[in-house]
């Protein structure tokens, strides 16, 4: 699997640097249509496909694997989910636009302050610990 794997990235990679020469030498790269730019986005979507389709199915099958840390990951995704929907209720403006920009502030305040927070609590209890 390793094999076939570097032979892929290997192969991707001499298509990608003989497009982008080919980008380069092209008179017209301010052309919407320039073909080596096409292929080269093309590539570029495939590949993160490919890596997104692998990291979820890695962190998928880890999950599955260990019922612990499938429990620890359903309740860190439901809090998460809770600080998310929270701030609507909070939110009084009456346009859409706006709720959803106040609502995002109040999510990432949310989240700042418990990160914050966390950040201070593990620095005093390492400083305990020593």
């Amino acid at each position: 699997m390793y094999k076939i794997s570097k032979i892929g990235v290997l192969v991707l990679g001499v298509l990608g640097a003989i497009l982008w020469i080919m980008l380069i030498t092209t008179a017209d790269t301010q052309n919407v249509d320039n073909a080596p730019m096409e292929w080269m986005f093309i590539i570029s979507y495939i590949l993160l496909g490919l890596a997104l389709v692998a990291a979820v199915f890695s962190g998928a099958k880890n999950i599955l694997s260990n019922p612990k840390a499938l429990k620890k990951t359903l309740i860190y995704t439901g809090v998460f989910v809770v600080i998310m929907f929270l701030p609507f209720l909070f939110v009084t403006e009456k346009t859409t636009t706006e709720t959803w920009v106040s609502a995002g502030l109040i999510s990432f305040y949310i989240l700042t302050i418990v990160a914050v927070g966390l950040l201070i609590i593990s620095g005093v209890k390492g400083a305990l610990t020593k």
